[in-house]
């Protein structure tokens, strides 16, 4: 697990913004909350193919230091793209699509197959 800030210190560090930029502060908890609620049903597939009960309902973060509920690949790998593309929508388009790129292939990278039985029984 992670907290909040440890995300937002590595998508910072994909962005190349130094670890002391406050320039989206006032962004993170509302983006991150919206990408939670994104990955929730493939975050549950995730933590079912690899033994967990499913997560009742989405996360949502209230602060930086609330640590991250979802699996280890969403949170290190999957969610720092995603934020990183979600700052740069408003800055340079051609970076957030190169960001917005990698998210979305992360995101196919992540998934894990189950059979609608697997998926039911996990209920």
């Amino acid at each position: 697990m992670a907290t909040v800030n440890e995300i937002y210190a590595k998508t910072k560090g994909l962005m190349f913004e130094k670890g002391t930029s406050k320039v989206y502060d006032d962004y993170v908890i509302p983006n991150l909350n919206l990408i939670l609620m994104e990955l929730f049903q493939e975050n549950n597939i995730c933590r079912i193919f690899n033994g967990k009960s499913k997560l009742e309902s989405p996360q949502q973060v209230t602060s930086l230091t609330d640590e991250l509920a979802y699996e280890d690949e969403y949170v290190f790998k999957v969610i720092p793209l995603g934020l990183a593309a979600s700052f740069f929508i408003d800055d340079d388009l051609q970076k957030w699509s190169i960001f917005d790129t990698k998210y979305n292939n992360a995101r196919v990278l992540s998934q894990k197959l189950l059979s609608l039985e697997e998926y039911q029984d996990a209920s």
